[in-house]
């Protein structure tokens, strides 16, 4: 066939991706062989199981024809770039939901949370949307077990993957291990969103009962010295060998930090150790020129360029990364003279 596949008419391409769901082919290979996104092919397979093939055949072929032109997403943008606050939204990054509020309001214009979503990463800003665990948290009249909070979790991390977020980021976001998350994506890939749901809790309770907790309390009021660990607060991983040897159980570093905050012993845990700041600024052409008049006025204006760099646009740059930029300033050449 010398005709690509891209060039099929979407009609004919959803034709394919139902026969293929129907055939029970994964949802990744679908989404190679038809062309689409994951996102896609996972609506498709809901939407077959829930009403089947003819529900697909009744799908639009094109969307709503409103965009953005350059002007508003100039605008938009630098919204995203600034903080929520500006307009009205609280916390410090974005939700899917406060963008897709704001541009209705400021555009007039609804899109759906994937398009918003695929806007925002394809201006590069993907680190400035955060993910919450729950959007409208229901007003619950008893408390969630934690097997629906976790399913919860579980639920939003692969929405997360599968909206092209790093396994890192999802990590962090909803403090689940990168080895979890990295399993998470590998079934997310294979079978959708749907896979990760499937996945159940442990049944197994806490293996700690009431007695083991109470000593474990007292052994970390202690000194780890008093244990034979070398340090003067606790680490996670000397508690999990306490565990271990104790009580012939091993729990997770995440599930050790969990019990330890139960018991109100934070304070007795050593920090984890702070990541170095990766995420990088887009350097502009309006940085860039300021990099270059800064370097060449006297040091005592300014002081050190990562420091004044550092006070600019918020991010401490490496001195590796430092002299890359003073480079693309056709300034680094100064930065060597003052250096000798």
């Amino acid at each position: 066939m010398s005709k690509q596949i891209d060039d099929i008419p979407l009609a004919r391409r959803r034709v394919l991706a139902t026969e293929l769901l129907l055939n029970g082919e994964s949802i990744s290979e679908v989404a190679r062989k038809a062309r689409a996104s994951l996102p896609t092919v996972s609506k498709y397979k809901d939407l077959i199981e829930r009403n089947g093939p003819e529900a697909l055949a009744c799908l639009r072929i094109h969307g709503n024809n409103p965009r953005l032109d350059d002007v508003s997403q100039s605008w938009l943008v630098s919204a995203i770039k600034h903080s929520p606050g500006l307009h009205g939204y609280p916390g410090p990054t974005w939700t899917i939901n406060q963008l897709r509020e704001l541009i209705l309001r400021r555009f007039g214009v609804q899109f759906s949370a994937s398009h918003v979503g695929y806007l925002v990463r394809g201006y590069g800003l993907a680190y400035r949307l955060t993910y919450p665990v729950s959007e409208n948290p229901p007003c619950a009249t008893g408390r969630k077990s934690q097997n629906d909070i976790d399913a919860e979790r579980r639920k939003i991390a692969a929405q997360m993957l599968l909206d092209g977020e790093s396994a890192d980021r999802v990590s962090k976001a909803l403090n689940i291990s990168e080895r979890t998350i990295t399993k998470y994506r590998s079934m997310v890939v294979a079978g959708g969103v749907e896979a990760v749901e499937q996945l159940r809790s442990s049944g197994r309770e806490a293996t700690l009962g009431p007695e083991a907790l109470e000593w474990l309390r007292a052994a970390l009021e202690r000194s780890p010295m008093a244990h034979g660990y070398e340090s003067e607060l606790w680490r996670t991983g000397d508690v999990q060998r306490l565990i271990k040897q104790r009580f012939g159980v091993y729990h997770s570093s995440g599930h050790v930090r969990t019990l330890v905050g139960k018991l109100g012993l934070e304070h007795r845990m050593r920090p984890p150790k702070q990541r170095m700041e990766k995420k990088r600024l887009t350097i502009n052409d309006e940085t860039l020129a300021w990099i270059a008049a800064t370097v060449k006025e006297s040091p005592r204006v300014h002081g050190r360029l990562r420091t004044a760099l550092h006070r600019r646009v918020g991010v401490n740059y490496s001195r590796g990364y430092i002299w890359e930029i003073a480079t693309r300033a056709a300034v680094a050449d100064l930065l060597t003279g003052r250096r000798s």
